[in-house]
């Protein structure tokens, strides 16, 4: 047995050791060693901090104000960096416009380069060579079977050029005569070439690279290029002939347009195309044929589709160099050009405009539409192609045709004669490579939700139910 004062003492100190972290002691104690411990620490850490700082200095290595002033730096070449992607990348997206700007600037100052019979010889190297690299490419480009399935497309291609060769010159032409009649401050011969202008038919070459560019069906594309063009060496002097007896009838000055001095040389126009258009894609589809994953490597590495951009450049380069040449430029007012900018870029816009509405009719949500309604609608591919080959318009045909038609003319005369259509073919470039990014987007959102309406016809229907595959398994070659 423990004795009672045992059992107290040990009671006591247990009640000791539990109370000492709250007792008076210990409290005592803390206070002593708060009191000394931070003042012995202190000043060694401050001869520390003091001995690390000096040998920090004297080791070169940058102090606080020099370490913010490198972070200031290295905010400012993140900046700069920034800038200089963005600027890189504006430059990949605009580069053509600005080609655009540098080859009309060099064809003001040195038109002896590339104008016909000049230093380069652009009657060949240009007019046939920069033609040939383009159709060449298209050749390489596109696939056989998807070129032969749309030959079959007869309403896609009656579409395209119903509007391009018969609405477009008809609401132009009595637009002009309105404006004759109306005695608008503004030469009537530049108005009469606004007409001529819109006889002519769709570009060989441009058409197609914007609608290759924009996503678009390049091979309807090339086929309306091409039909259109041997279409236009009939209708297009046809449509002129037509339309000058009115016109001249309603000019209330007389200038020198009133005589038809020559007829259109078919058979160089045909044989010109033939070896300019059709023998090159024929060529190109059969390296296409027989080489296929080749080719199709060769394009992605080599680009060819900016190649195809760049020979259009060139070609832009020698039509304005023959117009500076030869004066067309010099016998109209700055005011006069200003104005026929701003109708034919209205009319570029409305008859692309128009080409949308038709290939893409509008259907409303709340109205259940008939099926054959609907199949009238073409896809989102297509009714780029219609777009472009619409309203585009060609200087290839347009000035030997105003050259043939008005040979009998003063130089002046032709020149004045061919303003619009100049002009018109530069606005349709800058226009239609504007409507290439928004085009290309809205492609590519149809393409990913497949909630786009594709044509359903027996003729149309070959393209719209390949071009989904062809799509998928060729997607580096359509880039």
């Amino acid at each position: 047995m423990i004795s009672e004062p045992k059992m107290q003492s040990h009671a006591s100190f247990a009640s000791e050791v539990t109370m000492s972290p709250h007792g008076e002691n210990q409290s005592d104690s803390d206070d002593d060693m708060t009191k000394k411990k931070p003042l012995s620490f202190s000043e060694k850490s401050i001869t520390i901090a003091s001995q690390k700082n000096s040998d920090h200095l004297s080791s070169g290595a940058p102090s606080l104000v020099e370490r913010n002033g490198s972070i200031d730096d290295m905010t400012k070449k993140g900046w700069k960096s920034k800038l200089g992607v963005k600027s890189k990348a504006l430059l990949k997206k605009y580069w053509f416009l600005l080609g655009l700007a540098f080859v009309i600037l060099l064809a003001t100052q040195f038109p002896d380069v590339a104008r016909k019979g000049g230093y380069v010889h652009a009657e060949w190297s240009i007019k046939w060579g920069a033609v040939i690299v383009i159709f060449l490419i298209s050749g390489l480009s596109l696939r056989t079977k998807i070129l032969a399935q749309t030959i079959l497309r007869v309403r896609l291609h009656f579409l395209i050029q119903v509007v391009n060769l018969i609405l477009i010159p008809s609401f132009v032409f009595g637009l002009v005569i309105l404006l004759l009649k109306a005695h608008v401050p503004l030469s009537s011969l530049l108005l009469i070439g606004v007409v001529i202008a819109a006889s002519t038919p769709t570009t060989v070459s441009s058409n197609v690279v914007m609608t290759k560019n924009a996503k678009g069906n390049e091979a309807s594309a090339l086929m309306n290029a091409a039909l259109g063009n041997v279409l236009g060496i009939f209708v297009s002097p046809a449509l002129v002939s037509t339309f000058q007896t009115p016109l001249l009838d309603a000019t209330p000055e007389d200038e020198s347009a009133s005589q038809v001095g020559g007829v259109v040389d078919f058979a160089s126009v045909l044989k010109q195309l033939g070896l300019t258009v059709l023998v090159p894609l024929v060529i190109g589809q059969a390296i296409q044929w027989m080489f296929t994953e080749k080719v199709a490597k060769i394009k992605e590495k080599c680009r060819l589709s900016d190649v195809s951009s760049v020979a259009l450049l060139i070609m832009v380069w020698s039509v304005f160099s023959d117009a500076v040449y030869s004066g067309s430029f010099s016998a109209v007012t700055a005011k006069d050009i200003v104005i026929i900018a701003v109708i034919n870029a209205v009319f570029y816009i409305t008859f692309s405009l128009t080409c949308l509405l038709l290939a893409r009719l509008p259907l409303p949500k709340f109205i259940n539409t008939p099926d054959w309604i609907k199949r009238l609608r073409y896809s989102r591919e297509d009714t780029v192609a219609v777009m472009y080959c619409g309203a585009t318009k060609t200087v290839a045909m347009g000035v030997p045709l105003i050259n043939v038609l008005y040979q009998n003319g003063d130089p002046g005369t032709i020149g004045v004669l061919s303003t619009p259509l100049l002009l018109y073919h530069v606005e349709q470039l800058i226009l239609g490579n504007i409507e290439v990014e928004l085009l290309k987007k809205w492609v590519l959102a149809g393409q990913k939700s497949h909630k786009d309406v594709l044509p359903t016809s027996t003729l149309d229907q070959t393209y719209s139910e390949k071009v989904a595959e062809e799509y998928d398994d060729n997607k580096l070659s359509r880039e």
